[in-house]
């Protein structure tokens, strides 16, 4: 099994039991449909996951790359580990797909009650 398919299911078991649990809370504490719960606590997992591959795939910072320049050898070194091991999938595509398809189920159920 590859690691972007573990990181995706991962996301998407976290995403769904937690908006399963707080759609359930919020529901019956409001008194109203809890699938209409379930279904907004899935569109906020969804954004929420969304925002976490876009902050997570922000560029390096200044200190980091004057280390890096600082270093080359451990930077060869690196590089050519990343260059042996090229992943299928990057991981912020399937926090990002992971985050759309917690969207589009949201939506879904929502729609439906």
């Amino acid at each position: 099994m590859r690691d972007s398919a573990r990181a995706l299911g991962i996301v998407m078991s976290i995403g769904v039991a937690a908006a399963l649990v707080l759609g359930i809370v919020l529901g019956l504490a409001q008194e109203e449909s809890i699938m209409q719960w379930i279904g907004y606590m899935l569109s906020i997992a969804g954004a929420v996951t969304i925002g976490f591959a876009c902050f997570s795939g922000a560029p390096m910072s200044a200190r980091k790359h004057v280390a890096q320049r600082i270093a080359p050898s451990v930077n060869e070194a690196k590089a050519e580990a990343v260059a042996d091991s090229k992943p299928f999938v990057s991981e912020l595509v399937i926090l990002f797909a992971a985050g759309l398809l917690l969207v589009a189920a949201g939506t879904a159920l929502e729609l439906l009650t």
